[in-house]
């Protein structure tokens, strides 16, 4: 099983998440804003991170730019969530391509949990 960080200003889409993956299985590590949830990844080993995009303290784009950009980026998945589809610089930045997948809110947790699972398996077999 994974282990995973949830970040995300909003708490009860958190909680939704960590209850929901740790019945699962999986290992969830839980930040309630860009700057807690960078200070989580540098202190862990995550295999996979989930972020917001608009939060306080850290953009979501600063938090995935530092996990991508990080010894350990290469082998952390990122899934970004959004709830604006008109953030301005979202469709620019999705052209870097450093976040693996991208899902808006509001989102059905069972399209985030087979997301996961196809990252997980994809990140698996690059390490192969």
């Amino acid at each position: 099983m994974a282990k995973m960080l949830v970040i995300d200003d909003d708490p009860i889409i958190t909680q939704m998440c960590k209850a929901y993956f740790t019945a699962k299985g999986h290992t969830v590590t839980v930040a309630l804003d860009g700057k807690e949830g960078l200070e989580k990844y540098k202190k862990g080993i995550f295999d996979i991170v989930i972020t917001d995009l608009m939060m306080p303290t850290v953009h979501g784009f600063r938090v995935i730019d530092e996990i991508k950009l990080s010894s350990r980026g290469d082998k952390t998945a990122v899934i970004l969530l959004s709830a604006d589809k008109d953030e301005p610089n979202l469709k620019n930045y999705k052209r870097k391509k450093f976040q693996d997948d991208t899902i808006n809110k509001p989102f059905d947790i069972p399209v985030l949990e087979r997301m996961v699972a196809k990252l997980l398996e994809e990140f698996a077999d690059q390490s192969k």
